[in-house]
């Protein structure tokens, strides 16, 4: 993962505070191949330096707000980002 691309909609969201973006933008770019992204709290929480406790809420928030949705299959987490207008 070399960079993070926001959409503006992201950016300028009242909806979600920049840590939660910036878990969003991690997400996006991980979910570029696939579609979804299927990495561990652990794994983004390394990413972006934070605890795994603060990657849960982001999650946590950002499905709230509409912006991801999670998916269980076969036992693995699929998080898929929600496009915004």
């Amino acid at each position: 993962m070399g960079c993070i691309i926001l959409d503006d909609s992201i950016v300028k969201s009242n909806k979600i505070n920049s840590t939660e973006k910036l878990v969003y933008g991690v997400i996006l770019s991980l979910a570029n191949n696939k579609g979804y992204c299927y990495a561990s709290n652990d794994y983004i929480s390394d990413k972006v330096n934070l605890s795994k406790r603060t990657i849960t809420n982001s999650i946590s928030e950002l499905k709230r707000a509409n912006y991801i949705r999670v998916e269980y299959v076969n036992f693995e987490r699929h998080i898929y980002p929600i496009q915004t207008e």
